[in-house]
């Protein structure tokens, strides 16, 4: 009912304050939204882009600068990838079976030039989709079809590059033909059925990887101390051309010694005693850098092919044909000079010095002839024989560490070549081998070697005897039938020495032998002829009945060591041969290896690659237990009699005199070609009167 105590409550209405409008100060001082910064990184591929991001969508993610790089790296990826695609769609790659029915050059070479192509465009698909994920970021599924898509254009670019390289093949077999004297260069080559003249290749994935590869491309730029993308950068830079163009430019740096007439490289290199000798063979190497260069492009199909109408070196390295793939070939190939590459090396030596004295390779004959091929600005002649002269540039040029002596026997026509290198090696052209040991002084081995060498021996391995508490006489613990006798062993291990002279026989080689035969005392001898049937050895130095013994062992029974100086007692009984001459020619166990069984096959058995025939020797130390370097003077001072620059017992200061006499002669003769300015410091051995004053290790007879 109404009324005043049921009327409805009303609510009360209450002024709200008026919010004031803000000051001027307020306005100022409020904070500003801060700007995106860009999400590229920058040319490191690790430091974020500083600039504030302006381009993107629906977020600004770039800035003007990367965004225009960006722009035309992604439109030129994907051009490629539509040439890609519609070249493999078209399966435009002939199979080997078509290849192999080519039966003209040219056929197989402008089916070259459409896989260049192909290749060009999954480089340049390839690197643009590496520069996106790398720099300019993917995710998601975006990223997995980046990635499923490069895996794609990896299996594309090996079957491309096997394909360009069988019709390169193809190519050059075809066209050598064409050309007589290039089909003669090529059948002089070498024996292919000779390891050294295999080229390794290098499988097609892990060119492709190499390829791939940017730390040099660092290392070139740290070198050069200059960014990969020139400052300041304006957004039209084609970041794919900068990192392809920087990539070959880096191994380019590689060719430097081929191109720079400087010669800075060569320069600092070379160590030559007198200054006038230093700028002519500064000169010279570099010309034969050249001239290696030429030959191994020659050789090499792919690299051939590509030389065909390149007028000189540089301007076959600077073409568009030489890719990336081409430059590690040949960076490949270059560093195999005493390798398998080695006979291309000594061609090209020989080639630099006859074109050297005909004026030069530009003033030459202007066209093929039947001893020479055009080729980059000079030419490829025919093998020549080995001359003093190019042994000496050829050591010089690839400076070979110890032990690598094998390698250029193949070199070598006959016994006198091989005297010859060896001789160029004992001048100090070559380090000593390792088997002679390192015991420096007078009786140094490795001097003996070098005598020997320059006399006329060539020597392939020195051993000693092992050390061992049982050499000589020792009691053993055995029980013994005597009374109050124990049981001694005597141990004979005798140093030996292997070594060839020459097949023929001449005034060296026979007096040489007559000088072994008339010393028992000293040298025991097996020589081996290989002109001779299998295994049938001449023996001499032993006692009447007894068997040459490289290791033997007897017992008997005597009294037991006494504890005063009493010397020990006189060993008797018969021999038992662990060990013969024999054997270290022809044994084939493992305590028993043979030099023409088992090492025969080592790879660096000093005759593995020796075409031409041989006397052997086996020449064991005639006194049981000591070390090789007795043995080794013995016999160096047996061939420095036979050549007549000694006579007589042996000294230190006979042999002395004989031993530079001998090196005096040789270098006149590997020397001679010199002009008379140059000086050259020789390995005398009057000429370190310090060294000549020290006791020697033993008393030689």
């Amino acid at each position: 009912m109404p009324g005043p105590r049921n009327k409805p409550k009303r609510k009360l209405k209450v002024k709200k304050d008026r919010v004031p409008p803000p000051s001027a100060s307020q306005i100022h001082t409020a904070p500003e939204a801060v700007p995106a910064p860009c999400l590229t990184l920058q040319v490191d591929e690790v430091t974020l882009c500083w600039r504030t991001a302006t381009q993107g969508y629906p977020t600004a993610t770039r800035c003007d600068i990367h965004h225009g790089q960006f722009r035309i790296l992604y439109r030129r990826y994907t051009d490629a990838s539509d040439v890609v695609d519609k070249m493999n769609g078209d399966r435009l790659l002939p199979t080997h079976e078509e290849i192999m029915g080519y039966t003209d050059w040219r056929t197989a070479l402008e089916k070259g030039h459409s896989v260049r192509q192909y290749i060009d465009a999954i480089r340049v698909e390839t690197e643009g989709r590496h520069l996106h994920a790398r720099r300019f970021g993917l995710e998601g599924e975006q990223a997995n079809g980046h990635r499923a898509r490069i895996r794609f254009l990896q299996r594309e670019m090996v079957n491309a590059q096997d394909t360009l390289g069988q019709l390169h093949t193809c190519a050059y077999e075809l066209y050598i033909p064409t050309i007589p004297c290039a089909h003669e260069i090529v059948k002089s080559a070498g024996d292919p059925s000779c390891p050294l003249h295999l080229s390794p290749p290098r499988p097609t994935e892990e060119l492709v990887a190499v390829s791939e590869t940017d730390t040099r491309v660092w290392e070139v730029l740290r070198a050069e101390r200059r960014p990969l993308v020139r400052v300041p950068e304006t957004g039209n830079e084609d970041l794919i051309e900068i990192l392809l163009a920087e990539r070959k430019h880096a191994l380019l740096t590689e060719f430097s010694l081929f191109m720079d007439p400087e010669c800075k490289a060569i320069r600092e290199e070379t160590d030559t005693p007198c200054e006038a000798a230093t700028e002519a063979v500064v000169g010279m190497i570099h010309l034969c850098y050249q001239q290696i260069a030429r030959r191994v492009i020659f050789y090499e199909p792919t690299l051939f092919m590509k030389s065909l109408g390149k007028t000189s070196l540089d301007d076959f390295f600077q073409s568009s044909d030489f890719d990336v793939e081409d430059a590690i070939r040949l960076i490949d190939l270059l560093t195999e000079l005493i390798g398998f590459t080695l006979k291309w090396c000594k061609d090209a030596v020989a080639d630099t010095l006859i074109l050297s004295r005909e004026g030069g390779e530009d003033t030459a004959a202007g066209n093929n002839t039947d001893d020479r091929l055009r080729l980059l600005g000079g030419y490829i002649l025919k093998p020549t024989t080995m001359t003093n002269e190019t042994w000496w540039y050829l050591l010089t040029l690839t400076n070979p560490p110890n032990d690598m002596e094998h390698r250029f026997v193949q070199l070598c026509q006959n016994f006198d070549d091989l005297i010859t290198l060896l001789s160029f090696c004992a001048l100090g052209l070559l380090p000593s081998p390792t088997f002679c040991g390192n015991q420096p002084g007078p009786s140094d081995p490795s001097i003996s070697r070098k005598h020997l060498s320059l006399c006329g021996v060539a020597v392939a391995d020195m051993v000693s005897p092992r050390p061992t508490n049982a050499d000589g006489l020792v009691p053993t613990w055995g029980r013994a039938k005597k009374r109050d006798c124990v049981v001694w062993s005597e141990h004979e291990a005798r140093a030996h020495l292997f070594a060839a002279i020459k097949n023929e026989s001449d005034d060296f080689t026979d007096a040489f032998i007559r000088e072994l035969r008339a010393r028992p005392d000293l040298f025991q001898v097996v020589i081996r002829s290989e002109t001779d049937p299998e295994q049938v050895v001449e023996v001499f130095g032993a006692s009447p009945g007894e068997e040459l013994a490289s290791m033997r062992i007897r017992t008997f029974e005597a009294p037991p060591p006494a504890p005063t100086l009493n010397p020990p007692p006189k060993g008797e009984g018969e021999w038992e041969v662990k060990r013969s001459a024999f054997d270290l020619l022809y044994g084939t166990s493992r305590d028993t290896r043979g030099y023409l069984t088992v090492f025969a096959l080592n790879p660096k058995w000093l005759f593995r690659f020796k075409t031409f025939p041989v006397k052997y020797l086996v020449v064991l130390d005639a006194i049981a237990n000591r070390d090789h370097g007795h043995l080794a003077r013995n016999l160096a001072w047996a061939a420095l009699c036979a050549r007549g620059y000694g006579a007589g017992e042996y000294t230190l200061q006979k042999y002395t005199k004989a031993g530079d006499k001998a090196v005096h002669e040789r270098a006149e003769e590997c020397f001679g070609w010199m002009p008379i300015e140059w000086t050259w410091s020789l390995p005398f051995m009057d000429e370190r009167p310090e060294e000549l004053t020290e006791l020697e290790f033993g008393d030689f007879v």
